[in-house]
């Protein structure tokens, strides 16, 4: 089954221009309306009534899409969403994107296909095509993890940017200058991003000068944090602390410092973001951002399944962020 994404391909259009032929073809050029509707033949597309409204079907399922299955503060939204779906009586389809824009695409195609009412995704590109297409067909959806406070479409998140600031906040109160930051990689999610402009931000309300040595971009992996530790510890001079974009990462970097012959938090002091599950139990205890990822999966849910009943103007839903101190930092002794 195709989409208006392909259709729009093909035809060389926007997705707003297919949506305007499919509903208002009297808008659009007779020329280009002919070149819509002959991609449509080729495509062999269907209109499907369920992306404009639930009314007359009703699959009873949705979709929901996260970018990683490692990362056990996804498993802890999805159970989120699990519970309050099951509530509701509806199915869920759950997919890995693998912070892939392309396999991020194949999946909301995949699951337009299987029928689904609605989407609840965690997107790894807020200004692609698959976004666009999903607001020009009006198919309910929601972004999870989200950073966007107003928009055109529904999203529950956090402040990233605070976040990022209590981190580094809590290690200057403990006397760190030289602060490091190791950052899941920006073109792979605006989180991160946002989480390091809350780090620069927090340096410079402090006098401390940002040195762009002390930023490491890595992949969303234990490896990548255990080996962007070890590379900023080489500098000549080395950080004393460390803030780690999330917990993963975090838990990378602690074993990589131990590599290095450190010991924690006496020669290093770490903050992760996330607070899943097992930070607490890591040695030492992590000190991290707890988001609260299980209450945002239900709101996300909870939003979604009100759009499929009824025409909703987009909510954002922005929840709180806190500074969970455990024993991974400890006052700077340098």
């Amino acid at each position: 089954m195709s989409t208006v994404l392909d259709v729009a391909r093909l035809a060389g259009v926007s997705t707003a221009t297919v949506s305007r032929v499919i509903n208002t073809p009297d808008s659009v050029r007779e020329k280009t309306r002919e070149k819509v509707l002959l991609a449509m033949e080729k495509c062999n597309y269907k209109y499907n009534a369920l992306a404009r409204g639930f009314a007359t079907k009703r699959s009873n399922t949705i979709g929901l899409i996260i970018p990683t299955i490692s990362n056990s503060v996804f498993a802890e939204s999805t159970l989120g969403v699990q519970e309050y779906a099951d509530q509701k009586n509806i199915r869920v389809i759950l997919g890995n994107s693998y912070y892939k824009y392309s396999q991020e695409e194949n999946l909301v195609k995949a699951l337009r296909e299987s029928q689904v009412d609605g989407l609840i995704i965690t997107t790894t590109n807020l200004k692609g095509e698959i976004l666009k297409s999903l607001i020009d067909e009006k198919f309910p959806f929601v972004l999870l993890f989200s950073t966007i406070k107003n928009g055109p479409f529904s999203a529950v998140g956090i402040d990233n940017y605070r976040g990022g600031y209590l981190a580094t906040e809590h290690l200057i109160s403990l006397g760190h200058k030289r602060i490091c930051m190791v950052a899941g990689n920006f073109s792979m999610t605006d989180r991160s991003f946002h989480r390091w402009h809350g780090y620069k931000r927090c340096l410079k309300d402090n006098g401390i000068p940002y040195d762009k040595e002390l930023l490491v971009q890595t992949d969303y992996s234990l490896s990548g944090g255990r080996d962007s530790i070890k590379k900023l510890l080489s500098l000549p001079s080395p950080p004393t602390a460390v803030f780690c974009s999330n917990d993963y990462i975090a838990l990378g970097a602690i074993k990589g410092a131990r590599e290095a012959g450190l010991t924690l938090p006496k020669d290093l002091s770490i903050v992760g973001f996330d607070d899943m599950q097992t930070a607490s139990y890591m040695v030492p205890a992590l000190t991290t951002i707890h988001q609260p990822a299980y209450e945002m999966g239900q709101r996300a849910a909870e939003i979604l399944l009100q759009m499929t009943d009824r025409q909703l103007k987009p909510i954002h839903d922005m929840m709180e962020t806190t500074l969970v101190v455990r024993e991974s930092t400890t006052r700077c002794l340098v």
